[in-house]
């Protein structure tokens, strides 16, 4: 029973060491140099090969040894033993220079030491590499060379066991004994300084080590330091023994950097681009100015400053132009109201029409608003200004009269006589008219038909009518007209007015002959005896109004031929009257 009891016990030891076994995941860690320190996930395990215990899963398996370059490996591990790793740290090359001083740290021999930072990156080494001072065997010293100035020193144990953290102010030339534990710090001599020269990184014996660092160096400027708005600029950086380096710009941040680079800005507004850069020998900060030119400057011209505008109608006679030019600098966005975006520099020819649409004279302003902007917030406007003189006038006015003659005028032996005074003063209306109608309408014509009354024969008033339509085209021509402009038509009396028509013109006549001195049928020819204007193309016809007010009234309708010397008094004609025989 009692060798059943002890099987059974031990079954059940193997078990539980089999239960346990499974819980963590073991691996072997192989590391060069042998004083290298293993950080698992961040946390410390101490320094020199070792197998270590994790949870499986994924782990980041870091090895640091000050003077080497770091080697951090992402990694699974299963439940049980996993394959060996290997970690052969490369050597930094170079040596450091002083001025320096010595730091000494006595606490938990394999507690991890970190300097002026609290990742692995600023891990220096271990308590014991730093711990004896060499005072009583020269073969063992252990010593922590440091830039001469304030630290911040960090110790943390094995598993992350926080020792001692705070600042040591190390004096050139000087030892300096920390004691972790307390956090007391002495100052001593260290007369060996003066007689090194330059030291390697890292340096270890059987019993002595020597870390050497040296100081973070840092550098940034800009190669264009004043620029303009949108312009760039090509800030670069150096940096030398650091380990972390961003650089800050206003609220922007650029995280792990290169130990060098360098990048183009384009800032909108002056910023200052601050470089920091820390590692275990200390932080340095370094700063470039970049100048932003905010300012816009623009101009904008017009030339002429004053053009001419004429409008008769719907129809625009006159309208000058001007040519705008304008220039901007610094500026992304330029319009000019009211032409819409422009181009930062250029010219155009405009056509100024006034707002006015009414008749009358014309006295406006037309602005035209340069506006220049930039990203940056720059603004300028200028404006310049285009006076517009000149006037809009309504369609002239044709007052359109028919010319009325004398019986039998102009006849055969005179025949360019035949229009009274009363006539002659509507053709010089209608002449003044038309010569202003014709710059709305340069295409227009006159067409002056001539009519006889009823009668005698068409052989005899045909040539009549044509004497009289003549004669009135003679009389605009010297009046101004142009002689293509004027058609003149014989219409003799086939285009006789009916009596009723010539009793309803007489109706409606605002300055109606008398009847008490005419019968229906004399006033019929004398409404006959007359010529006719029509506007062409519009084909508007001349009013046909017997002239019952003027003072040849009388002597346009007498329906009797009378003699010649009568006509030329009541055409006012000024010449001598004609003399000898033949005359009437």
């Amino acid at each position: 029973m009692r060798n059943i009891v002890a099987a059974l016990f031990a079954g059940l030891v193997v078990l539980a060491a089999t239960g346990s076994f499974a819980k963590d995941a073991k691996v072997r860690i192989e590391v060069k140099p042998a004083q290298a320190y293993v950080f698992v996930d961040g946390s410390t395990f101490g320094h020199g090969s070792r197998t270590i215990e994790v949870a499986p899963g994924k782990h980041t398996i870091g090895v640091y040894n000050y003077g080497f370059t770091p080697q951090v490996r992402e990694l699974s591990l299963d439940a049980g033993r996993n394959a060996k790793l290997e970690f052969n740290l490369v050597a930094v090359p170079g040596s450091v220079t002083g001025p320096w001083g010595r730091l000494q740290i006595e606490g938990p021999s394999g507690a991890a030491v970190y300097l002026n930072g609290k990742t692995p990156e600023y891990f220096v080494g271990h308590v014991d590499e730093f711990n004896n001072s060499g005072e009583w065997f020269n073969c063992c010293t252990q010593q922590l060379i440091v830039p001469a100035g304030t630290h911040l020193v960090t110790i943390i144990d094995v598993k992350a066991k926080p020792v001692w953290s705070g600042s040591v102010d190390v004096p050139a030339n000087k030892r300096v004994v920390l004691y972790a534990h307390s956090g007391e710090q002495k100052v001593k001599p260290w007369p060996e300084a003066a007689s090194i020269n330059s030291l390697s990184r890292f340096k270890a014996g059987i019993a002595s080590a020597t870390i050497a660092i040296p100081p973070v160096t840092g550098s940034i400027n800009a190669d264009a330091a004043q620029i303009n708005c949108g312009d760039s600029s090509r800030v670069a950086w150096q940096t030398a023994e650091a380990v972390q380096r961003d650089i800050t710009a206003d609220s922007e941040t650029l995280n792990n950097l290169e130990p060098s680079g360098n990048v183009t800005v384009q800032p909108k507004k002056t910023t200052t681009y601050m470089l920091r850069a820390s590692g275990p020998g200390g932080a340095v900060t370094s700063s470039a100015n970049v100048s932003v030119n905010t300012t816009v400057q623009s101009s904008i011209q017009a030339s002429p400053a004053e053009v001419q505008y004429r409008r008769i109608g719907d129809k625009v006679l006159q309208q000058a132009s001007s040519n705008l030019t304008w220039n901007a600098t610094n500026a992304q966005s330029l319009s000019i109201d009211p032409m819409g975006t422009v181009g930062s520099t250029g010219s155009q020819t405009v056509r100024v029409t006034p707002k006015q649409n009414s008749n009358g004279p014309v006295n406006e302003v037309q602005t035209y608003t340069l506006t220049a902007k930039n990203e940056c917030g720059g603004l300028d406007t200028q404006t310049a200004n285009v006076r517009i003189i000149g006037s809009i006038e309504p369609i002239p006015e044709i007052p359109l009269a028919s010319v009325f003659f004398p019986t039998g005028y102009p006849d055969h032996r005179h025949p360019k006589v035949g229009l009274v005074t009363s006539q002659k003063r509507a053709l010089d209306r209608t002449a003044a008219g038309f010569k202003k109608y014709l710059e709305y309408d340069p295409d227009a014509r006159l067409s002056v038909a001539g009519n006889t009354d009823e009668r005698d024969s068409n052989v005899r008033n045909k040539p009549l009518s044509a004497r009289r339509a003549n004669v009135v085209k003679d009389y605009l021509v010297s009046q101004g007209i142009p002689s293509d402009k004027i058609e003149a038509v014989a219409n003799g009396k086939t285009k006789q007015l009916t009596a009723t028509t010539v009793q309803q013109l007489h109706d409606s006549n605002p300055n109606k002959v008398k009847l008490s001195r005419l019968t229906l049928q004399e006033l019929g020819w004398a409404y006959n005896r007359r010529a006719d204007i029509t506007l062409l193309p519009k084909n508007v016809l001349s009013q046909q109004y017997f002239p019952g007010d003027a003072p040849e009234a009388g002597f346009l309708a007498d329906s009797n031929w009378p003699g010649h010397k009568e006509v030329l008094v009541q055409a006012a004609e000024k010449t001598p009257l004609p003399t000898g025989p033949g005359t009437e």
